[in-house]
């Protein structure tokens, strides 16, 4: 057998060590807790992840009634009216409320939000629309009804009336103000006010969210609001309402604007529906070329300027990569260098550079310093619950802290049953009890082109580092530790099986360096026992709203190696980590006995 052949078979050794630098006293910031948030998270996941936010919002936020708790479907489901009692899977409402106001699925989601005793982002429509009537059976209320249009595409199956608003796909003429009633700043005010009534202030803990993707309004909502969203509809229509809230409950915090995504960073849809996105587009081109986003935060920072008062806190957008693969398309998150490989591309703007999460903290250090910056929308759904799902998760979690996100709320999970919601848990619980990743994020580097990742953090009394192996294979890393001295054995927790995180044998740093090894695509958290390591927020590494030395973390950072792709065929997440390198040490033995024995038959 050739040298070469045993080491194809021994993909461990053949990766080689990994090398990961950590620093404390480099990049030092706080990390916020609100980057651990799930949209609508069951009181079971929220206990099981120790989540600090959950979100109340979507698309069928922007159409709900809180006096009879009814929402509209939009284009995602025929356009209907449904009640807040509806059981989908069963077809029924049962038993139908004497009270929906009080009884409503928005007060029990803020009352399970409070028994918890987490932060909720919690969506007021802005729109001007919302469901009229509350049925408790079919036939529901709709905005296409057959009544109105007889042909259309598709008709709800258990709802022959309700249509999908398309015929030979193109839009018909829909009727979606039949069905639906005013709402808007005074309305919101009264929200407020009978939250205040029934919940206490907000104290900066239920954070008011100015309605969902408003760039979408003429698409999702197409049958009560036709018309594209201009830059002085979005702005009106938030600041008032924001206003109203302020009024109800001076306590709150405000977010917005809730866009969905690129090319609506930059341009109303408008703009968009005239063909494209530029300096140039005509509602952009009438407000100075500026883009949306900068100009709604110089139009909040105007108003703070002429009242005295701040309307908006948090500068909120959504986020769904639209191509390439993940871990690599985790880099349009924050990278310079990283051309997004979708049609963002070529679409002409910023030479399809996303590099989010700084472009966020420029917008808001340029147009409104002090304005805080979130994700309430995040998803990269193959990866919920496949192999890569708690690497996938584990590094968008670690570029949160390290860019500065100040918070997120994951869409569409990860439910505590899907193999990502083992990120959470690691960074929030690794040990069922409580333990977290530190508080303040400090400087971990990754030799490029290794498949691998690396976040570290400290706390009172400990250094964690939280390592991800992108590879299918299983790797060693081995820290460097600097800026700090390990006190004692430090512990390791990693993913195996079925990505649930189990205590291995304790690690110990010789010479501040120590080994682990991971197993292929699985994650892994060493907990350091330091004297008198940072927690108080440290010294800032780079400048409000400016960029931070760009660290070479795996997919995290421009390794220019290949990534592994999910997909049909993958293995599943299995084998077991180990402390000191003892796998590769196991191989190498293996590998040099066979060369031995190659040798004496030559």
């Amino acid at each position: 057998m050739r040298p070469l052949a045993l080491l194809a078979l021994c993909p461990a050794l053949a990766l080689g060590q990994v090398s990961v630098s950590v620093d404390t006293t480099a990049d030092v910031h706080p990390i916020s807790p609100l980057i651990y948030g799930i949209n609508f998270a069951p009181g079971g996941d929220v206990t099981a992840g120790n989540l600090a936010l959950t979100r109340w919002g979507g698309n069928t936020t922007t159409r709900y009634n809180w006096q009879i708790d009814t929402s509209n479907t939009g284009a995602d489901y025929y356009f209907e009216n449904i009640p807040g009692c509806w059981n989908t899977s069963g077809g029924y409402c049962s038993p139908q409320p004497t009270d929906p106001k009080s009884s409503s699925g928005a007060n029990a989601f803020l009352a399970g939000a409070g028994s918890a005793g987490i932060a909720t982002l919690f969506t007021v429509p802005v729109m001007g629309r919302v469901a009229a009537s509350a049925k408790y059976a079919h036939p529901f209320d709709c905005g296409c009804p057959k009544t109105l249009v007889a042909s259309q595409d598709a008709f709800d199956p258990y709802d022959s009336n309700c249509g999908n608003g398309l015929w030979q796909g193109a839009r018909v003429q829909c009727d979606g103000a039949a069905i639906s009633s005013t709402f808007g700043p005074s309305e919101a005010r009264s929200w407020a006010v009978y939250l205040v009534t029934r919940f206490g202030p907000s104290n900066g803990r239920r954070i008011y969210q100015l309605d969902n993707e408003p760039a979408l309004w003429n698409s999702t909502h197409y049958d009560a609001h036709p018309t594209a969203t201009s830059y002085d509809e979005l702005w009106s229509k938030s600041r008032d309402t924001a206003l109203a809230l302020l009024d109800a409950d001076p306590t709150a915090q405000i977010s917005g604007p809730a866009e969905w995504g690129w090319p609506n960073y930059f341009c109303s849809a408008v703009d968009t529906a005239a063909g494209g996105c530029s300096a140039s587009s005509p509602d952009r081109a009438a407000h100075g070329g500026t883009e949306l986003v900068a100009w709604f935060l110089q139009q909040a920072r105007a108003q703070q300027t002429s009242s005295g008062k701040r309307v908006l806190h948090w500068l909120d957008l959504h986020y769904y990569p639209q191509g390439g693969s993940a871990p690599e398309n985790l880099r349009s998150l924050w990278d310079p260098a990283y051309v997004d490989p979708s049609w963002i591309g070529g679409a002409g703007i910023s030479g399809g550079i996303i590099r989010l999460i700084p472009r966020m903290r420029d917008w808001v250090a340029q147009n409104y310093p002090g304005t805080r910056i979130s994700l309430s929308e995040y998803a990269w759904f193959s990866d919920l619950n496949g192999p890569m799902g708690p690497v996938v998760y584990a590094e968008l979690l670690g570029i949160f802290g390290r860019e500065r996100l100040e918070a997120a709320t994951a869409w569409g999970g990860p439910a505590a049953t899907d193999t990502a919601f083992a990120a959470f848990r690691l960074f929030r619980s690794y040990d069922g009890a409580g333990g977290t990743f530190g508080d303040t994020s400090v400087r971990a580097t990754v030799a490029s082109g290794n498949g691998a990742a690396a976040f570290a953090a400290t706390a009172p009394g400990k250094v964690t580092v939280v390592l991800t192996n992108e590879q299918t294979a299983s790797q060693t890393l081995t820290v460097q530790l600097a800026g700090a001295a390990a006190s004692g054995a430090a512990q390791w927790w990693c993913t195996s099986s079925n990505a649930t995180i189990t205590r291995q044998p304790d690690v110990t740093f010789g010479g501040a360096t120590a080994s682990v090894t991971l197993p292929a695509r699985s994650i892994g958290m060493l907990v350091v026992p330091v004297a008198g390591a940072a927690s108080d927020g440290g010294v800032d590494g780079g400048t409000d709203g400016g960029p931070l030395p760009a660290p070479d973390s795996g997919s995290g950072g421009p390794d220019g190696g290949p990534s592994p792709m999910p997909g049909d065929g993958l293995p599943a997440i299995e084998g077991s980590c180990s402390t000191a390198g003892g796998a590769p040490l196991a191989l190498l033995a293996l590998v040099l006995a066979a060369l031995a024995f190659t040798r004496r038959r030559s």
